[in-house]
């Protein structure tokens, strides 16, 4: 009897182990999306990425484009259905399927669970789970399921256990990371792999904005240092690439310990 091999998970991440894949990822206009996107077209794929500001995507299109890449970038409010069919209907003119999605679009604000307001509930709520299930669904019923083939891999968030201020956003993600689990088990054996990658504190321009000195924030971190957007990129390289083929239903944790680390400790570096 002959053992099965497979030489493609051992050249994993090597040069053009996408190609010909085509990859769409949300919110690629900068940080983690910006990062992951370089990275897959580096490695051969052909890249699609949306978000609102049109400036913003025009960038990371160019920066793949000027390394040789090919890519597209298209506005949408991945938070409005009509938007997102509409978007789709543009990738996949241009592409004719997408054969990785990656669901990093994402934002929450600060507020003690007691102060947060249904509208502000429903608005992160909205764009952290309803768009992911949203967009997750159709590019499955649009282009993977018929082709027998797909990869959806969607960026949650750790401390994964609770962490003050974000009770909208930590059940938004960990409904994420549930709905990756279901997806799994319902479009395996239809040729989709599902995961979810939950990093800790990334020091993207997004970070920067809340005011944090890094150095600081960095010794809540079991590592002591702060996660860079092309260590999460290249976590979901990964789980795109041959190497990933025996991986669903799965959250990889990236976050340097933080998890182990409890909640708590980022509560007091902001205080």
């Amino acid at each position: 009897m002959s053992v099965p091999t497979s030489s493609q998970a051992l050249d994993a991440l090597r040069p053009g182990c996408l190609t010909p894949r085509v990859a769409l990822v949300t919110g690629g206009g900068s940080g983690i999306g910006r990062a992951t996107a370089m990275l897959l077209a580096s490695l051969g794929a052909r890249v699609a990425v949306t978000g609102r500001r049109v400036e913003a995507l025009d960038e990371t299109v160019a920066m793949i484009t000027d390394a040789g890449g090919d890519a597209i970038g298209v506005s949408c409010d991945i938070r409005e259905p009509d938007a997102v069919d509409q978007m789709l209907t543009q990738v996949l003119a241009r592409f004719s399927h997408v054969d990785i999605l990656v669901n990093n679009a994402g934002g929450q604000f600060v507020a003690p669970a007691e102060e947060i307001s249904h509208k502000g509930f429903r608005a992160v709520t909205r764009l952290n789970l309803d768009a992911t299930w949203y967009i997750s669904t159709q590019v499955a019923a649009r282009s993977m399921l018929d082709r027998g083939y797909g990869k959806i891999i969607s960026v949650t968030m750790t401390p994964r256990r609770g962490l003050p201020g974000m009770s909208h956003s930590s059940a938004a993600r960990a409904a994420v990371e549930n709905l990756t689990k279901t997806w799994a088990v319902e479009w395996a054996a239809r040729g989709i792999r599902t995961a979810a990658v939950a990093p800790g504190i990334v020091h993207t321009e997004a970070w920067g904005r809340y005011g944090l000195d890094p150095e600081t924030t960095a010794q809540v971190v079991p590592v002591k240092r702060l996660q860079a957007a092309d260590e999460v990129a290249a976590v979901i390289a990964f789980l795109a690439s041959a190497a990933g083929d025996y991986i669903t239903g799965q959250v990889i944790v990236a976050d340097g310990g933080l998890d182990l680390a409890g909640p708590g400790s980022i509560v007091g570096s902001s205080s």
